[in-house]
């Protein structure tokens, strides 16, 4: 490993790219990102993941930590093809494939992201949702990831190696979108699958495994362009051409599971709010949702099906279009 620029013959995979000589971030800066990653938030969650449990027999919250927990194990993959390479000073190894040691913050970041994000957008879904909302709460989604992920490279906890689009201050900002489409994929799928396990038993470990199907489905259907352009030894130009099409591609995919959730009634959500909500367990969202003058209950939804029955909502009411003025 020599270089930004070299190449390396691999046995079975032909020419692949070389990861820079290694780096060490300080200390302060290993222990400020394992609990920025998400650590810190899930060791508050946790509690409140197990008293949902006990006190309202919801394993849902829990279940979710441990999709996501579970999906850090496709974090090598993403590395390899996306060219991310670690600090050789950070708490761990958690474990290690693909010859790439997977840091200590990894799990608790995707039961994080993967696991309570995905929890919280299903919980909107169940509010009642309409595809503009969606694509706010997608939005919210990929500012979060730019959020959590800039300190990390400029801390030099990680680095993003090679040719990069749209790298902004050494964050590739496609990131922000196979993500949100990771995330939101899992969520999706959760509204399909736990109506059809919530009430039978051990069955419920289904959920257990969604966070890696949707991840990978999400990450690599919507970022593939990106992955084989970087990987590939074409021009700077025709990178960045081809690894537009993961813009698209995000976008189109959005649109496609906003139609399979979305609602005629909904909560008029705005940015910020469903920004903020993120950080409200779920009595402290149903008082916000009032204090912007939404009052009215939601109808009873009906447990989805499937295959769903696709369509496109009718234009919301006069009241759903009330602008809510945030406190």
């Amino acid at each position: 490993m020599v270089g930004n620029n070299c190449t390396e013959t691999v046995a079975g995979y032909g020419k692949i790219l070389c990861s820079p000589p290694p780096n060490a971030a300080s200390d302060f800066d290993a222990w400020f990102f394992l609990f920025w990653a998400g650590l810190l938030v899930v060791v508050i969650a946790l509690p409140w993941a197990i008293l949902r449990l006990k006190n309202h027999r919801d394993p849902l919250p829990l279940l979710m930590l441990g999709a996501g927990l579970l999906t850090s194990l496709g974090e090598p993959m993403l590395d390899l093809v996306g060219h991310l390479r670690w600090s050789q000073n950070l708490h761990g190894p958690a474990f290690t494939n693909f010859d790439i040691a997977i840091p200590l913050l990894i799990p608790p970041c995707y039961a994080l992201f993967m696991g309570l994000e995905a929890y919280w957008i299903w919980s909107i879904i169940q509010r009642g949702i309409t595809v503009r909302s969606f694509f706010l709460m997608f939005a919210a989604c990929g500012v979060s990831d730019a959020i959590m992920e800039h300190p990390g490279v400029i801390m030099g906890v990680y680095e993003y190696y090679g040719k990069q689009p749209f790298e902004f201050y050494k964050f590739p900002f496609y990131w922000s979108l196979t993500n949100g489409v990771a995330i939101c994929t899992i969520a999706v799928i959760l509204h399909y699958v736990w109506p059809m396990v919530k009430d039978k038993g051990i069955k419920r470990l289904y959920i257990l495994p969604i966070g890696i199907i949707g991840t990978m489905i999400g990450e690599f259907g919507s970022g593939f362009p990106v992955f084989l352009s970087i990987n590939a030894d074409i021009p700077t130009w025709s990178q960045w051409l081809i690894s537009s099409l993961t813009i698209v591609i995000s976008l189109i995919w959005i649109r496609a599971l906003a139609a399979l959730v979305a609602t005629e009634w909904a909560v008029p959500w705005t940015f910020w709010g469903l920004f903020k909500s993120r950080f409200m367990l779920p009595h402290q969202r149903e008082a916000y949702i009032r204090s912007i003058g939404w009052n009215e209950e939601p109808p009873p939804r009906p447990d989805p099906t499937w295959p769903p029955a696709i369509h496109s909502p009718k234009a919301p009411s006069e009241a759903n279009e009330r602008e809510p003025a945030l406190s």
